[in-house]
């Protein structure tokens, strides 16, 4: 029997408008346990500035993965 890696992409690096995807590390956060909870076994995440907007900021990284591995 095959097995089956689950993936989930919470915030995509450009979403478009009307989808509801988490922004702040907490929601980023909050979404990874739920996904993982389902059964997803890795998370790709982007992050959000403050407007929602994808950023690189390595400090909104580690506060979000500190907050999933916790």
């Amino acid at each position: 029997m095959a097995k089956t890696i689950i993936t989930a992409a919470l915030t995509g690096a450009v979403t478009p408008a009307g989808y509801d995807v988490p922004e702040t590390p907490q929601q980023i956060a909050d979404c990874a346990y739920e996904c993982w909870k389902a059964g997803a076994a890795v998370v790709h995440l982007h992050m959000r500035d403050d407007e929602g907007a994808g950023v690189m900021d390595p400090v909104k990284f580690y506060e979000t993965i500190k907050l999933i591995r916790a």
